[in-house]
C-alpha cells in the first residue's frame, strides 16, 4: 500500500486494490455526472459556483478515500484554487498508477510470453 498524497494531506491508498480502484471508478462517473447537471444552471454567483464545484470535489475525495476526507486536505475552507489543486494531485497519481499498470500488463501479455517460450 503507498502513501497518497494530497495537498498537505496523506492517506493509505492502493491504486491496484480493485475495490479501491472501483470506488475511483465510481466516484469520476459521479463527478462526471454532476458537473454536466450543474453546467446546465443558467444564471449563479460566482460563489455558488465555487461553493458547487468544492462540494463536488469534498464528495469526490470522501468517496474515494473515506468520510471526512475533506476536512482533512481542506480544513474548512471552501477555495476553488485549493479544490481544482486538489483534483488535479489526485488525477496526476492516477496516470502514473495507469501507466505503472499498462508496463505490467504488457510485461505479461500472452504475446508476449508466446514469444519467450
Amino acid at each position: 500500500m503507498e502513501k497518497l498524497k494530497i495537498l498537505e494531506a496523506e492517506f493509505e491508498f492502493d491504486f491496484y486494490e480493485a475495490d479501491e480502484l472501483e470506488r475511483v471508478e465510481q466516484a469520476f462517473k459521479t463527478v462526471e455526472k454532476t458537473v454536466h447537471k450543474y453546467m446546465n444552471k443558467k444564471t449563479i454567483k460566482s460563489s455558488e459556483v465555487i461553493r458547487n464545484v468544492c462540494n463536488i470535489i469534498f464528495d469526490f475525495f470522501n468517496c474515494i478515500l473515506g468520510e471526512g476526507a475533506d476536512k482533512k486536505i481542506f480544513g474548512n475552507k471552501t477555495n476553488l484554487k485549493m479544490c481544482l489543486d486538489a483534483f488535479e494531485q489526485f488525477v496526476e497519481a492516477k496516470v502514473k498508477q495507469d501507466k505503472e499498470f499498462e508496463k505490467i500488463s504488457n510485461k505479461y501479455s500472452p504475446d508476449r510470453i508466446r514469444r519467450e517460450v
